[in-house]
C-alpha cells in the first residue's frame, strides 16, 4: 500500500495528543514530521508534550519547532488554560524525553519535505497556520511543491473563541489569510463538523478495553474531558483527530468547495472565516469545507486507528 507523506502541524493539547495517536498508527500515512506551533498552550509546552507522546509510544519521528507567537500579533496565549490543563494535556503526565527535537525549525522542515516528495506532500495542520504561513513566505515556491493543506479551524457559521471565530483561526488571522490566498489545495474541516465529533463513556470504555500504551493515554485525556464538560467546559470533541481522518478518508465528510477569507481588521470579527455561500462574492472557490459528518463512520474510524496499537 502506497502510503501519503504528510506532515502533521499541531500545538500539542488534549484533542491534538488524540490526533497524533490516530495518525501514529494509520497504516495510510508515512509522517515524515512533527512541526509544533504556539497555540492551546506556549510553545515551551506544545513542543515538549509533541516530543514526549511520540517518545513514550516508542516512535522517533522527528518534531521540529516551529513559532511561538503569531505573526503580527502580540500573543495572548498562556498557560492554566481551562480547556487544555496548565501544561496542555489536562492530567495527564508523561515520562520526559531525553531526545532532542530535529535540528532545522519547522519552516525548514516543512520546505525540504516539499522539495523531497514534489508535489505530494500533504500538510495536516491542528493548531494555528502560523508556521505553514511562515513557510510559504519565506519559501514563495513551496505553494507549487505542496499537494493539499487540510487545516482545522474555521467555521461557516459561528465560533468557539468569540461569537465569530474559531480558535486556531482566531489565534493568527493573519497566517490563515496566508494559508487561504496561496493557491495551495486546500480542505477546510472547522466547527461545522468539528463539534459534532463528540466521544461518549461507551467509547472511552472500549478504547481503554485495547489495552494498549496508547489506548491508556487516550482514555486518560478523556476522563480529563468529561471531567472538563462535567464543570461547564467543552465536551470531548475530536476537533484534530477528525483533520486526521479527513486525510485519509474524505468520505467521512460532505464538503463543498467555496471562497474563503479570514476577517483581520474587524473589532469584533476578528479571525472570523468568511465563506461564500452565495455568488455576491464572485471570487474563485479556493476551498473545500467540510460540512456534515457521518459520526458512526468516524467513531469505527478512531478505534480502529487506535487499536492498530495492538499489532
Amino acid at each position: 500500500m502506497s502510503k501519503k507523506p504528510v506532515i502533521i502541524d499541531c500545538d500539542t493539547g488534549t484533542d491534538d495528543a488524540i490526533a497524533i495517536i490516530t495518525a501514529l498508527y494509520s497504516p495510510e500515512l508515512n509522517i515524515r514530521a512533527l512541526t509544533t506551533v504556539a497555540g492551546n498552550v506556549e510553545l515551551q509546552y506544545t513542543s515538549r508534550n509533541t516530543l514526549n507522546l511520540v517518545r513514550s509510544l516508542g516512535f522517533d519521528t522527528r518534531v521540529a519547532l516551529g513559532a511561538p507567537q503569531p505573526i503580527l500579533r502580540k500573543t495572548i496565549l498562556h498557560s492554566g488554560n481551562y480547556t487544555h490543563g496548565d501544561t496542555g494535556l489536562g492530567s495527564l503526565v508523561l515520562p520526559d524525553s531525553e531526545t532532542s527535537f530535529y535540528e532545522k525549525n519547522a519552516v525548514e522542515t516543512i520546505y525540504d519535505e516539499a522539495v523531497k516528495f514534489n508535489g505530494e506532500l500533504e500538510l495536516i495542520a491542528i493548531g494555528p497556520l502560523t508556521n505553514i504561513a511562515h513557510a510559504i513566505m519565506v519559501h514563495p515556491d513551496l505553494k507549487t511543491k505542496l499537494k493539499k493543506i487540510i487545516f482545522m479551524g474555521g467555521a461557516m457559521y459561528g465560533g468557539n473563541m468569540t461569537t465569530t471565530a474559531e480558535f486556531n483561526i482566531w489565534a493568527d488571522p493573519e497566517a490563515a489569510k496566508i494559508v487561504l490566498a496561496s493557491g495551495v489545495p486546500l480542505t477546510m474541516v472547522g466547527l461545522d463538523v468539528t463539534l459534532k465529533a463528540a466521544l461518549n463513556a461507551n467509547d472511552a470504555t472500549e478504547i481503554r478495553d485495547i489495552d494498549t500504551k496508547a489506548s491508556e493515554i487516550v482514555a486518560d485525556i478523556l476522563d480529563f474531558m468529561f471531567e472538563r464538560h462535567s464543570r461547564g467546559g467543552e465536551d470531548a470533541l475530536m476537533h484534530d483527530a477528525l483533520a486526521v481522518a479527513v486525510c485519509i478518508d474524505p468520505s467521512l465528510v460532505e464538503m463543498n468547495k467555496y471562497f474563503v477569507d479570514c476577517e483581520c481588521s474587524g473589532k469584533y470579527t476578528s479571525g472570523h472565516t468568511f465563506v461564500a455561500v452565495t455568488r455576491i462574492f464572485r471570487d474563485e472557490p479556493n476551498c473545500y469545507v467540510a460540512e456534515k459528518l457521518d459520526l458512526l463512520k468516524f467513531k469505527l474510524w478512531i478505534r480502529k486507528a487506535i487499536a492498530n496499537s495492538a499489532k
